[in-house]
């Protein structure tokens, strides 16, 4: 009895450790997709280089384009030789090595670099999600993937941190400072990977299959689907307005509230907490209610939000949707994978991440470019609205799942 107990100890902290390690990936992206790509990238672009808000854009769009058009393809290539960590170590690298050369270009390049650096990380993370079956063995998905978006939510908080004592040695104003982000967040990114890298093992279990079959088989399947179907066209409503909020966050501050990156920063700690909040609360109500409930609350959630900045686009009422959107942020992913697991087959679950990516990377090329246009050619209160469109949409979608 003593040897079955210690076992199960052992086991229970060998699955802990997995879950963990998985998680801190999660910790190490987001650091990378809170300073890249809400900050210090639209930031660099726009008052160092002489960038536009549809510039920055269409440069994430079509990064989004690209990444959904063949996610489906590198998923169901994971699938077949039966093992994620080389597709991730691979695009992990690329994605360091474009983010360090960022801030020693010019906009040209700059944007083309931007463009390789968004499309790795996506791709990096597509395979990624499709490892949660493998950690999360003998428990609930839901909560592995709610401690994955609450460690990742954390990342954003350390890193704001590292990034508080660089822009005080360097200034908050200077262009050394913004340059010395990007450095720490390729350095950042790069050793916490290396928990994932070097501590989850994975077991290879290649399927003899053609990849083009195997995308054409998933194909078949979400066309025969309805409820398959339905989900993934309520996350592609869902990610337009996400995906938007995350890139044009900074600029709408800078726009219309006229906050310094300094003002920001204590701002954008302050959103990241209730993503950790939010993460692990959605985790737990997704283990209990299911996704799809879970996700319906969310977007009702965004809602509110972009409501309330629409009405009142006051510094109060900024915090205020922060509170409620850092939680809707961290919600949305931590309900949507283990949702996605019900709904398809357990072979194919990589390709299935990457028809969930597809969606979501076709909805990242309109969300982006539809809010970039709006907010240099109309207002960003147009802006706001086409966000409002999205979520209300989606929603629609997701009930009918």
């Amino acid at each position: 009895m003593f040897c079955h107990n210690a076992y199960i100890s052992s086991s229970l902290r060998v699955l802990m450790r997995q879950v963990v390690y998985w998680g801190l990936y999660d910790l190490a992206n987001t650091i990378f997709s809170a300073l890249f790509v809400t900050f210090y990238f639209p930031l660099y672009i726009k008052n160092y280089l002489g960038g536009s808000e549809f510039m920055i854009g269409l440069v994430f769009g079509l990064s989004l384009l690209t990444v959904g058009v063949l996610v489906p393809f590198i998923g169901a290539w994971s699938d077949k030789v039966g093992v994620r960590m080389p597709f991730i170590a691979v695009f992990t690298v690329l994605c360091c090595l474009a983010t360090l050369a960022v801030p020693f270009s010019g906009l040209s390049l700059a944007l083309f670099l931007g463009f390789v650096a968004n499309f790795c990380y996506h791709a990096a993370l597509t395979v990624y999600n499709a490892l949660l079956p493998t950690v999360s063995k003998g428990t609930s998905t839901g909560w592995a993937s709610g401690v994955g978006a609450g460690l990742g939510y954390c990342g954003t908080v350390i890193a704001l941190l590292v990034c508080f004592q660089l822009l005080n040695a360097f200034g908050w104003e200077s262009k050394a400072g913004v340059q010395s982000i990007f450095i720490a967040t390729a350095v950042l990114f790069m050793s916490l990977s290396l928990f994932l890298f070097l501590g989850v093992k994975e077991t290879p279990k290649p399927r003899h299959a053609f990849i083009g079959r195997e995308v054409m088989q998933g194909l078949h399947f979400i066309w025969r689907n309805l409820r398959v179907r339905r989900f993934l066209l309520g996350m592609f409503f869902y990610t337009n307005g996400v995906t938007a909020v995350i890139i044009f966050l900074f600029l709408f501050a800078q726009e219309v509230l006229g906050l310094t990156p300094r003002d920001f920063f204590f701002f954008f700690g302050f959103f990241a907490l209730w993503s950790v909040i939010g993460s692990l609360t959605a985790g737990r109500f997704t283990a209990i209610h299911g996704g799809i409930r879970v996700l319906v609350w969310t977007g009702l959630l965004w809602i509110i939000t972009v409501i309330l900045l629409m009405v009142s686009p006051t510094l109060f009422a900024f915090g205020v949707a922060g509170i409620t959107g850092g939680a809707a942020l961290g919600s949305v992913w931590t309900a949507s994978r283990p949702q996605l697991l019900e709904l398809v087959p357990k072979k194919r679950v990589g390709s299935f991440f990457g028809f969930l990516e597809l969606t979501g990377k076709m909805s990242g090329v309109l969300g982006p470019v539809i809010f970039g246009w709006l907010a240099s050619f109309a207002s960003y209160n147009w802006a706001l609205l086409s966000l409002l469109v999205f979520f209300v949409i989606g929603i629609a979608f997701i009930k009918g799942v």
